[in-house]
């Protein structure tokens, strides 16, 4: 019988200034500039200028970090930030929900469109590649941080977590697994399906949270309700929208397909450039995705046999 797999991944990738540098928020910084890479190959068939790009990235990097935060307080450790409300801005402690991200993502899109006069839905539709990368490559570093713990298996591939008793399913890899299969997948429906249909979008938010709600069930939630762990309900909401979206899209006539135009050459000024720097730097100092305290105070205050506490 096949060992199970041992977790001990340092969370740091190293040092600098005397500063420690997390995996999990290199994440962060890997999708920002993923956000960045995408729109600037595509913005001559979106017809959009260099400063677009760079306020969207900048609004985006913004909506992610804060609706990420704000959501995992709220939703996932009010108690603790109840009893530590201060702690709320120390971002170094960790603290981060992906529902949180996505919804911030979208609200910083939303914001760039309505500045800029620009189309949601092609945004949106357009959004849908590299968001499916940060989501992959942010399940590998919950994996990682050793923050997304999966059911208890007797199957070979199990892992064995710090604090966590028995061989756990590797939930987090099999989520990022399945979101960048979403890449070449979405890449192909906007060849068939340009931005600006609605196609992508609806595409990406029912597979994203429909394989999400399935992959769950081998996650190990803390609480919930009904028997369903909170994430769960967040999956079928999205999974939902998702299909109304998709359905619309695919029944209603094909005039919102984007009709690029020539921009008049608009470069972005350089302190907005260098704002984008720091919101690529400053991800590097978040260490997990839930409150790096809270989690191990929960793990070592429960029984051997109970349920251990999920990660967002």
């Amino acid at each position: 019988m096949a060992t199970p797999f041992v977790h001990d991944l340092r969370l740091e990738i190293g040092h600098v200034l005397g500063l420690p540098l997390y995996w999990y928020g290199a994440i962060y910084t890997v999708g920002f500039l993923g956000v960045f890479l995408w729109f600037s190959l595509r913005r001559r068939r979106l017809g959009w200028t260099a400063a677009d790009v760079m306020e969207l990235s900048v609004l985006m990097a913004i909506g992610i970090l804060l609706g990420g935060r704000i959501f995992d307080i709220l939703v996932y450790e009010l108690d603790y930030y109840q009893a530590h409300p201060l702690e709320a801005l120390s971002w170094w402690g960790g603290g981060m929900a992906s529902h949180g991200v996505m919804l911030g993502g979208t609200i910083g899109a939303f914001v760039f469109t309505r500045l800029r006069h620009k189309p949601f839905l092609v945004t949106a539709d357009e959004l849908t590649v590299p968001a499916a990368f940060l989501m992959g490559i942010g399940r590998i570093g919950n994996f990682i941080e050793g923050g997304v713990i999966g059911s208890v298996t007797t199957m070979p591939w199990g892992v064995i977590f710090p604090g966590v008793d028995g061989p756990r399913h590797p939930v987090a890899l099999y989520d990022g697994g399945k979101n960048l299969l979403l890449v070449p997948m979405l890449i192909l429906v906007l060849r068939r399906w340009p931005a600006g249909r609605g196609v992508a979008t609806g595409a990406f938010l029912f597979l994203y949270a429909a394989l999400r709600f399935l992959i769950d069930f081998f996650r190990d939630y803390e609480g919930g309700w009904l028997g369903i762990g909170q994430g769960q309900y967040f999956n079928l909401i999205m999974a939902g929208i998702g299909l109304v979206v998709l359905v619309w899209s695919l029944w209603r006539k094909t005039e919102g397909a984007m009709t690029p135009v020539s921009p008049v050459p608009r470069r972005a000024p350089v302190w907005l450039t260098l704002l984008f720097v720091v919101l690529c730097l400053y991800p590097l100092g978040i260490p997990t995705s839930w409150t790096q305290v809270n989690i191990e105070t929960i793990r070592a205050e429960e029984p051997a046999e109970a349920p251990t506490a999920p990660l967002p």
